[in-house]
């Protein structure tokens, strides 16, 4: 039964798209509803779009208020997304901003243009669903063109404007949402940042994998472990930041462990924390393509690297030939890393700068204003100066 709903629905939105008149809106949604890129979108459209911004499944009105945004702004119109209103609001919306699809990925229509805003570039190899958009955005343009490929989206439909939420990195957090979240402001700080081997979501039996290795989360964890107390060594704390998908805990001895849910209740966001980072450590993950804005040291910690390749794989193939940090495998290789971020010696700036070049990684300092405009040339979408209205 549910699967005869779900091809009603998504026939009759299919329809909608092609049959139902362009009114004078716009729509945005994010996964989750106060994904970076989204809220960075939500604020420059309300900065210079004349009309109605309707958005599908918003955050609550606190969230909306710790992140700056009006959450009782004429202009704004919040609709649930399982709504006949939220479903007619999409189907006729001039431009519509997605990160993750919406109502079962319908193609587009000529007359309307869909933005999917996508989360993040990076080497992890496209899986999973298709997601139909009119445009796609992208800060790489190399893994702009694996995904537009995989999205099947024109490539000249890749709008390499950099990603919206990078504007947030330019706000880090202040000292007393620092203590809040249990780091010392006067100490620095870096940021575990792994993606996921084992996924807790909706996959088959609730969960995926993405990697060919038995125990890997309980080896990286211990292996980890060691490594937290090379750094703290050097007066370095280390934070963890679990992907949202991450079946496993990270429960990290001697580091600061931070979900998603600690970040909000903070009042602030990962990149804003990010923001006052001292540097990262990663994997596979699309963070260090958005970390490299600010220029800061970047480790990556892989032991996994061959049963990665044999599971989900990277694109391109050689992309750990190309990183922006060393790889780092025992303590001397962390020693190596924390006298970079404790010194500021820029001793992997070749690496970084490298990476930028072959990835064809672009950032602005308003990536936001800088992905309207670019609407405003290719499509219908009205719009003020990059300046507040009134």
């Amino acid at each position: 039964m549910k699967k005869i709903i779900k091809t009603i629905v998504a026939l009759g939105v299919q329809l909608g798209l092609w049959v139902l008149p362009q009114r004078r809106h716009v729509v945005i949604h994010g996964w989750p509803a106060d994904e970076g890129n989204v809220i960075e979108v939500a604020r420059a459209l309300n900065e210079r779009y004349p009309y109605q911004i309707v958005w599908l499944d918003p955050p609550d009105t606190t969230r909306l208020a710790a992140l700056g945004l009006p959450a009782h702004a004429p202009n704004f119109t919040f609709l649930r997304k399982a709504s006949l209103r939220g479903i007619l609001a999409f189907c006729t919306a001039e431009v519509v901003f997605f990160t993750h699809g919406l109502y079962f990925c319908p193609r587009p229509s000529s007359r309307k243009t869909m933005v999917n805003l996508w989360h993040g570039d990076g080497p992890k190899a496209n899986a999973g669903a298709v997601i139909r958009s009119t445009f796609l955005v992208s800060g790489s343009s190399v893994f702009g063109e694996y995904r537009a490929r995989f999205f099947k989206v024109p490539s000249e439909n890749v709008l390499l404007t950099g990603y919206p939420r990078l504007e947030q990195l330019n706000r880090p957090v202040t000292d007393p949402v620092l203590i809040a979240l249990g780091i010392d402001p006067n100490e620095k700080f870096i940021v575990w940042m792994p993606t996921y081997r084992e996924a807790a979501g909706e996959g088959k039996n609730g969960s995926w994998s993405d990697t060919h290795g038995l125990n890997i989360d309980e080896a990286l964890n211990r292996d980890f472990t060691r490594f937290v107390r090379v750094l703290r060594l050097h007066g370095i704390q280390t934070v963890v930041k679990p992907h949202p998908l991450d079946s496993s805990g990270r429960a990290i001895p001697s580091a600061i462990v931070l979900d998603d849910d600690q970040i909000r209740r903070a009042g602030t966001t990962l990149y804003h924390l990010l923001g006052a980072s001292g540097g990262i450590l990663t994997d596979y993950s699309s963070i260090w393509t958005d970390y490299l804005y600010l220029d800061r040291p970047i480790g990556f910690f892989m032991p996994d690297l061959e049963a990665y390749m044999q599971g989900r794989g990277l694109e391109p193939a050689d992309t750990m030939a190309h990183l922006p940090g060393p790889n780092l495998l025992v303590p001397a290789d962390f020693d190596a890393f924390a006298r970079e971020v404790v010194d500021g010696v820029p001793s992997n700036q070749a690496k970084r700068d490298h990476a930028r070049k072959y990835f064809g990684l672009v950032s602005h300092h308003s990536s936001a204003n800088r992905l309207l405009d670019e609407l405003a040339h290719r499509s219908n979408l009205t719009l003020h100066t990059a300046e507040r209205k009134g």
